[in-house]
Parts: C-alpha cells; structure tokens; sequence
C-alpha cells in the first residue's frame, strides 16, 4: 500500500530526534521557506528537525532552504502520499508531523503535539487547530465523509446558510467541541498531522494510490481500524493559508485528483468488493461530478485570457478507473 521513489536513496540523513517535520513542496519556493524559517528559528523543548521533499520544483526551491534544513529531491512531482512516504522512510524520529508548506506553526505548538503522544499511547494521530490568515477555525476535525458531506462539508452553501442542520452537526465534529481541550474525531487534515513512528511502522503511512486530497481521510480509517485514536488538540495552532500551493484554484489536474482521491477513499472503506455497486455509482456520480467541473474552470480560463476555444465536447470523461483490489 505504502510506496516510496525507487530512485532515491532511502538511507537516513538525519540522527534520531522527538519529531521530524515532513514538508512536502512543489513550485511553492516563498510559500515553504516562510514555513520552515518559522520552525528552524524557534526555540522548542523537544528535539525538532525538518525535512522537505520536493516534488520536483523548478522554482529554485531547494537552493533557498538548503543551508536551513535537508531537502530530498523526488525528481518529478510524484504527490502528496508517495513523497511523504519517502520521507518517513528518509528519517528517524520518534514521532513525525506531515506539515503543509502553506503553513506557519505558532510558538510552542509541536511540543504540546509532541507531550500529547508521549502521555496518550493508545492515539495514533494529533492535530493543531488549524486556523486561516484572519484567525477563523478552518474546521478540518471532522467526522468521516458520507454522501451527505458532499452538500453539507465545511464549505457548502448549506452549512453556511444553515449551520445547525443535523447533517453539518454531524460532520463538523470539532467545531462543536467542548471546552479548549483535546477531542477525539474520525478524521483530521493532512495539512498538519503528527503520527507515532510506530503508528507509520504498523499501517504503511500514507496509501501511495491516492495523488494528493483524501489520503489523510484514508489514514485516518486506516489507524483507527488498527485500534488507535485520532485526536485534536486545540492549543496547539497552525495558520494555514489553504490553497496557497495552488494559487487558491483547482487546475483540471487537481478536480480529477480530488475526486479520484474521493473515489478510492470510498472504494476502499465501503466497496471493496468489484462487484459492489456501489463502487460503480461512486465512480459514476463523481466522474460526471468532475467533467463538469473541468468544463466550468476552463470556460472560466477562456474567458480571462481571451476568445474561448474550447467546447464542453471537448473535455473528456474523466471517471475514476475501478481496478480490483
């Protein structure tokens, strides 16, 4: 399940540490030197080290950081889960935090994440708040996503107009949370994550099928299928300007990635079997989902830079493959 770069040397090139941040980049150069000054520069109880893996920038990324921390070069942009994976592999540590490049940690915030795992061993996972630019709860503690996620998730037009219909309730389980204490949830992002090494020894980290969107989700199930929790702990805090490694927009590339990533994260927790029609539903509904999607965003490009030259005829079909597990 789990998958690293073939082509890279796996050796350690670091010495054992409490928690190693894993930094995955790619054409973000500003973006990810912000976030790793911010960690290099502050002063932690733990032993904290970082390494970026770079997915192949050609914006100058590994000479900006390189005199500030290890960067392995991918070579090609391989995604979020194998370059991850890669970093696992490259590192030794007793814990990891997966960490956004968009992202700038507050003081002290991975050595609460750090002393949570130490005094809770049956977690698996620990997440900060993570918060946008202006302060606001980005909301990402969440229960695991049903269909109904897909009109009342965190962003839908519903939840915003209707914030305490059930549906919302139920799927935005860290927002209701009480207290500022630690809470257990189903399910937290992938933007900023720490996990036992022993807990990345015992599932495989992330699940290499997935491209980028979702595979935290799948994790998430994964290490609590193997009898471990998932956990948020709200004091610590990490500032997220999410969507900043892509320009706040979703290329065609990045819609059929999001909904491939939502289609394995289905097939594999709800319809594992071939025949299962559900896996072909799924596939169905979020392919058509996506086409139109792909259709929208380049009707939308053709009419900033110019005479459209496109037609919807033109966009392909994009349903996610259904191979058998």
């Amino acid at each position: 399940m789990a998958s690293t770069s073939p082509e890279i040397d796996m050796s350690p090139i670091n010495e054992p540490c409490d928690v190693v941040v894993i930094i995955v980049s790619y054409e973000c150069r500003d973006l990810v030197v912000a976030c790793v000054e911010r960690i290099t520069t502050t002063r932690w109880r733990h032993q904290v080290d970082v390494l970026v893996v770079d997915n192949g920038s050609t914006d100058g990324t590994q000479a900006a950081i390189s005199d500030r921390c290890p960067v392995v070069q991918m070579g090609r942009n391989a995604g979020f889960a194998v370059a991850n994976n890669t970093g696992f592999a490259m590192s030794r540590s007793r814990h990891v935090l997966v960490l956004n490049p968009d992202t700038l940690v507050d003081a002290g915030s991975i050595d609460l994440l750090v002393d949570f795992l130490d005094a809770h061993p049956e977690a698996g996972v620990v997440a900060p708040r993570l918060v946008n630019p202006d302060g606001s709860d980005q909301l990402t503690a969440r229960a695991f996503p049903t269909p109904w996620a897909a009109l009342f998730g965190r962003r839908s037009p519903l939840t915003r107009w209707f914030p305490n219909n059930r549906f919302s309730v139920a799927f935005l389980a860290g927002r209701d949370a009480p207290g500022d204490g630690p809470f257990q949830v189903d399910w937290v992002s992938g933007a900023a994550m720490a996990v036992p090494r022993s807990v990345i020894d015992l599932t495989g980290g992330f699940d290499s099928e997935f491209f980028m969107f979702w595979e935290d989700a799948d994790w998430c199930h994964r290490i609590i299928d193997s009898g471990r929790t998932i956990w948020c702990q709200p004091a610590a805090l990490v500032v997220h300007d999410e969507g900043g490694t892509r320009s706040k927009r979703y290329s065609p590339r990045l819609i059929r990635s999001f909904h491939m990533g939502a289609y394995l994260y289905w097939r594999n927790h709800h319809a594992s079997q071939p025949w299962n029609p559900g896996r072909w539903l799924a596939a169905t509904a979020l392919g058509t989902r996506a086409a139109f999607l792909i259709v929208i965003e380049r009707v939308r490009e053709a009419r900033l830079s110019g005479p459209p030259s496109i037609s919807p005829a033109s966009v392909s079909y994009v349903a996610p493959q259904t191979p058998a597990r």
